[in-house]
């Protein structure tokens, strides 16, 4: 018992020392990829084999990944308080925001908002519902050269803005506006199959 009241007190004593909080501690404890983080932005650009290119910044996001042969997904933060996001091009939806939407509402209870927000050479209709613990946003990108990106990300925090910063550098393969963030290097997606091989991230 006295040895875990002194392990108990050296951890509060760090705590003050270090200044980090009870978060930081049970992230180091129980694991997070986003415990450590540079604030210097290192963009990289990465094509996905589904015809959609993304600058992202790798110390936000980890390296994208191939989940299916239509779709790019990118999860950011950790298992407390993560961000996923996948990236989408098909001609299969007849109106996917009301598709997405009735499946999402048929399997949990939400509250659904208009939701507004501008990506360069595009157009963008896009919707959020908030399910509790967690939110949705599902988003259709009209791109001005006559293709689209579907959207659907889900955030398990209140803060869906690097969800937006995300999606203004994302763009069809070829279609780079001239407004497109600049990379500081090249990555290629990694699939679904290489993730599970190589490391695990548990999201519940």
């Amino acid at each position: 018992m006295k040895k875990l009241a002194a392990a108990a007190l050296a951890a509060c004593t760090a705590l003050t020392l270090t200044g980090c909080s009870f978060k930081d501690v049970m992230l180091y404890l129980y694991g997070g990829d986003g415990f450590v983080s540079s604030d210097e932005p290192d963009y990289a650009s990465c094509e996905g084999g589904n015809g959609v290119t993304v600058v992202y910044d790798q110390n936000q996001w980890e390296q994208p990944v191939m989940a299916q042969d239509d779709t790019l997904s990118l999860t950011a933060g950790n298992q407390l308080s993560y961000t996923v996001v996948l990236l989408q091009t098909t001609d299969s939806y007849t109106d996917f925001l009301a598709q997405s939407g009735q499946e999402l509402e048929e399997t949990t209870g939400t509250v659904k908002y208009d939701f507004d927000f501008t990506v360069p050479d595009a157009a963008v209709e896009a919707v959020r519902y908030d399910c509790g613990s967690y939110q949705t946003i599902f988003a259709q990108i009209d791109y001005d050269c006559g293709q689209t990106i579907y959207v659907t990300a889900a955030a398990r925090t209140s803060d869906y803005e690097p969800i937006i910063e995300l999606l203004q550098n994302v763009w069809p393969t070829g279609y780079t506006p001239e407004t497109a963030q600049s990379a500081d290097s090249e990555v290629k997606a990694v699939t679904e199959e290489d993730v599970s091989g190589g490391r695990s991230k548990s999201l519940a």
